[in-house]
């Protein structure tokens, strides 16, 4: 384990204002810097950085601390990551007992096996006369020699199994090189599973290769697929994967913003231009884990899909999805049916910019524009589509005034009184169901992220409580006072760390500060302490007393759910008839406390 000094000398030599400046737009303000926390949403800068004290800190929902607590939080890593990589910044030597003492990753023969493929298709691209051709037709797409370096751009042989050798005098299995779908046997034996192909690595958060998805160069084998990609492996799911996240989440979080695109070429194209926070899909339709992805990131998306029919269609597809999570949308229709990279091409990058920026359109807008583009308003048939088209899209939003505004634009068009459109809106609201309770792109049952359970919603709630008690003794002391009145002593699930707080580091200090804080933790509760900043990460309610009262009645619903759960559980085993009605009756009164608490909440 590294030592205390080894720590210090690490955050010592780290310029905090540099590194976080990586992830978030910051202004001199004083001694300090200010800027938007990257860990919530907010409008007003409470993201304070202080240089000679190697801080950074929100004094809205906590998130921060020293350079590697920060880098933890930034990147969702573990602080032995944060540490070294902080270290390898500095060019510091740090001990490796950490790495010795954590538990060996069964995914960490995988990912070797993918770095010593990414080196070799690197190397080949560089040094072979092949790859003098790859870097060629790259040229011509406009992919020069440092965009290749930057997005790890390699090259496979045309030799059918030279991959497969390399592999294999590294000392690595068979099996394991086809588990990551980079070899594949036939009667013949082994052989590459990507040969002859201009190879775009995939990277995952952390930037390190998991997959690829490989593109034909050369005239003769334009008859072959455009792309392949690498299929499902254990490090890669296209389901779950968004290409250049790694190098676009720090723009993400400055900007405030992902661009969504359709493919590889137009990420790069887009990067190339100075919208470095873009990303793309892997070449399938985009799932609800891949949006619940970028809402730890942002909650504000640019769909700049192709410009032709199939592009509109997903761009019109994804609208719903990021709708449901609360996304805020604005899409981009580049013209004749044109995609970013042939834009850029066309055009130059900048062009391409100044484009981008001015042709912004809300999704509201998008979707009028498409439902009436070239309709045929003679047959009756059309225009009750369209009507149902921009009657479901009006019924996404909570302004009268946005409603007013596309019924009056609809109304002209189809040359009816507006009045009578209004009629059919609210005709159509009252006949056809609301489908928000329908999800249509259910999360993977197996993947971690997933629609928090009610229990978990709880865990939530509790954790912001502790991060209420963070901004100040006083609101500390308030809380307390708030579960043992209202929640009966109703026992948090971060127990420990509020006896922490509230029992000893209160008693000591009158004024929060986190790393003073973290210090006077066990192992056991940074680790819990660490957990909640990175559950809190992508929160965007405001932390304010409005939200403070929910917090408080949401746990007393929690409270009396739990108390009937143990009622069911203590009625199965009664058998005295009066013990039951008692056993009812508080139920019921639970029951009862438990829907005015919800009333109250409507009002």
């Amino acid at each position: 384990m590294a030592s205390r000094l080894e720590i210090q000398e690490v955050i010592d030599a780290t310029d905090i204002v540099a590194l976080v400046s990586e992830y978030v737009t910051l202004e001199k303000s004083g001694k300090n810097y200010r800027g938007l926390c990257p860990f919530h949403h907010e409008d007003t800068p409470s993201f304070l950085v202080n240089q000679e004290k190697k801080i950074a800190h929100c004094f809205g929902c906590g998130g921060g601390g020293d350079p590697i607590h920060f880098l933890m939080q930034i990147e969702n890593i573990d602080f032995p990551t944060a540490l070294h990589r902080l270290a390898k910044r500095n060019g510091i030597t740090i001990s490796d007992g950490y790495e010795e003492s954590a538990k060996p990753n069964p995914l960490n023969k995988y990912y070797k096996i993918m770095d010593t493929t990414q080196r070799y298709y690197v190397k080949y691209l560089e040094n072979s006369n092949s790859g003098e051709e790859a870097k060629k037709y790259l040229s011509q797409r406009g992919i020069d020699e440092e965009t290749i370096k930057v997005f790890g751009i390699g090259l496979a042989p045309q030799s059918g199994n030279s991959l497969f050798q390399v592999l294999k005098d590294s000392n690595y299995l068979e099996l394991d090189m086809t588990d990551c779908g980079l070899v594949d046997k036939n009667e013949n034996g082994y052989h590459d599973f990507f040969v002859k192909r201009i190879m775009f690595p995939i990277f995952d958060e952390a930037g390190k290769p998991i997959a690829y998805s490989a593109r034909v160069y050369r005239t003769e084998d334009k008859n072959q697929p455009k792309y392949i990609n690498s299929k499902d492996t254990p490090l890669f799911r296209k389901k779950e994967t968004l290409y250049n996240l790694h190098l676009a989440k720090g723009e993400i979080l400055k900007k405030k913003r992902v661009i969504l695109c359709e493919g590889q070429m137009d990420v790069i194209a887009s990067y190339r231009s100075g919208l470095k926070e873009t990303i793309c899909t892997m070449g399938t339709a985009l799932t609800a884990n891949q949006v619940l992805k970028l809402k730890s990131y942002t909650n504000h998306v640019i769909l700049c899909y192709d410009g032709d029919n199939a592009g509109i269609h997903a761009s019109l597809k994804a609208i719903p999805l990021f709708l449901k999570y609360g996304f805020q949308i604005h899409l981009v229709l580049l013209p004749d049916g044109m995609d970013p990279d042939e834009y850029s091409l066309k055009y130059g990058c900048e062009a391409y910019v100044a484009y981008f920026e001015s042709h912004l359109m809300d999704y509201h807008l998008y979707i009028f524009e498409q439902a009436v583009k070239d309709k045929n308003f003679a047959d009756d048939s059309v225009v009750l589509a369209v009507k149902d088209e921009i009657f479901e899209m009006l019924r996404t939003t909570q302004s009268k005034t946005i409603e007013e505004q596309y019924l009056t634009r609809l109304a002209d068009i189809l040359h009816c009184r507006l009045e009578a459109l209004i009629t059919d809106y609210d005709r159509y609201c009252k006949r056809i169901p609301m489908q928000e309770s329908v999800d249509i792109y259910p999360v993977e049952e197996n993947n971690p992220i997933k629609d928090l359970e009610e229990e978990k919603w709880s865990a939530r709630y509790e954790e912001r409580l502790f991060m209420f008690a963070k901004q100040s003794k006083e609101k500390a002391l308030e809380i307390d006072r708030l579960i043992e009145d209202r929640l009966d002593g109703f026992c948090p699930e971060n127990l420990r760390l509020w006896i922490g707080l509230i029992d000893g580091y209160y008693t000591q200090y009158d004024e929060f500060d986190e790393e003073t804080f973290i210090s006077s933790l066990s192992e056991e509760n940074q680790k819990q302490y660490e957990k909640i900043i990175n559950h809190l990460r992508a929160d965007i309610n405001p932390y304010d007393e409005v939200d403070l009262q929910k917090c408080i009645e949401q746990l007393e619903i929690a409270k009396y759910k739990k108390r009937n759960k143990k009622l069911d559980e203590v009625m199965t085993k009664q058998t005295d008839l009066e013990e039951i009605a008692k056993t009812i009756s508080e139920k019921f009164k639970n029951k009862q406390n438990q829907q005015e608490l919800k009333n109250k909440r409507r009002k």
